[in-house]
């Protein structure tokens, strides 16, 4: 018999569904979701919480572990409860939960309950997974700047007990084929885009201004839910696609008709769309934003300032350099260093140290 180690999350994306995927090789994982696709109301809220004692009081007891991703409201009470009945929870961060954006309205601590609770959770969890070093603390110029500006969950708990221990987010190269080695110069993006927010959080917006500069080039953004709305708001060039959301099956036909990824994110924890790309053969230009850097490294091009003379430098300079070479270069880099199998063999090993156990492999 497996044991049994509990799951928390809010949404299920896709690096969720990959770490559950990946813990049920080794343990029987019991999940529970905090809340469903509309964010709740007052009194749902309310309700969520008393689910999930009565889920917490019925299912620590046989547990290992506690194991969540992100670091919000919603474990507060699975901190709380393990330790009453002395079970370790280990908690990732993933982005939302290092950072405070007033000017983007994101982060875990902009509002003054939501900033305590997730400061109980970072001080009472055993360990902390940060899923980029960057994370923990870092300074960068591109999310709000001019100037730099330091960001990490040590800014809101620097005196946290926790075992900090930085394990990336991993990918499947199987999922992601290479591609063509030679493609037409079309420039693109992935994101789901709905509105405003979003818009400036992934660096749409930089996006557009400079596909204005460079009408000469194709440029493409997949996942657009409105484009209507999008395109009435934000007027984009004639050189510009808008694609609406597809199934994540169909996305390496998407990236393998792109010869460029940009990742223009003003937050991001570890980007997977831009993973997923390089696995896909595209030459990766980003901002100097938290996880991205540790992704392109010397695979690709950054841009340290919010500017679309910046952004229209790197492109081109990326469209210049895209080659069969280049695009190896970017598939191995995400093969050798963020490899799904890496992320498994670290979180088995982290957690078979918190559990007391050896090591429980199908």
């Amino acid at each position: 018999m497996l044991p049994k180690l509990l799951f928390v999350y809010i949404h299920p994306a896709s690096f969720v569904r990959e770490d559950i995927r990946l813990l049920e090789e080794a343990y029987e994982v019991v999940s529970f979701r905090f809340g469903g696709a509309q964010k709740p109301g007052l009194f749902a809220f309310a309700g969520l919480f008393c689910k999930q004692l009565f889920w917490l009081l019925r299912e620590l007891p046989g547990a290992v572990a506690v194991y969540g991703w992100f670091v919000d409201y919603h474990m507060v009470l699975p901190v709380a409860a393990a330790r009453c009945f002395r079970k370790p929870v280990l908690a990732v961060v993933g982005g939302f939960d290092a950072v405070s954006l007033p000017s983007l309205g994101h982060g875990v601590a902009l509002t003054g309950w939501r900033r305590r609770l997730a400061r109980m959770v970072f001080r009472r969890a055993d360990a902390l997974l940060p899923v980029s070093p960057s994370l923990v603390r870092s300074k960068n110029r591109f999310s709000e700047g001019p100037e730099a500006r330091e960001y990490g969950f040590r800014m809101l708990a620097p005196d946290t007990p926790a075992a900090v221990l930085v394990v990336p987010t991993g990918y499947d190269p199987g999922a992601w084929p290479a591609g063509p080695d030679d493609r037409a110069p079309v420039v693109g993006t992935v994101g789901f885009i709905d509105e405003g927010r979003t818009f400036r959080i992934k660096g749409i917006d930089l996006f557009l201004d400079a596909a204005r500069l460079m009408p000469d080039v194709r440029f493409r953004i997949v996942g657009v839910r409105n484009r209507e709305a999008i395109a009435a708001r934000y007027d984009p060039p004639p050189n510009v696609e808008m694609i609406p959301p597809v199934p994540r099956e169909q996305l390496p036909a998407q990236y393998h008709e792109m010869s460029v990824y940009v990742q223009l994110s003003r937050a991001e924890g570890f980007p997977n769309v831009l993973c997923e790309a390089m696995l896909c053969g595209c030459v990766p230009v980003g901002s100097r934003v938290f996880g991205i850097p540790d992704c392109i490294g010397e695979a690709g091009f950054l841009v340290d300032e919010s500017h679309a003379s910046a952004v229209c430098e790197a492109i081109r300079a990326a469209l210049r350099a895209a080659d069969p070479v280049l695009r190896t270069a970017a598939r191995a880099r995400i093969e050798r260093f963020f490899h799904r199998d890496r992320r498994r063999e670290k979180l088995l090993t982290i957690l078979a140290g918190f559990t007391g156990g050896g090591r429980h492999v199908r």
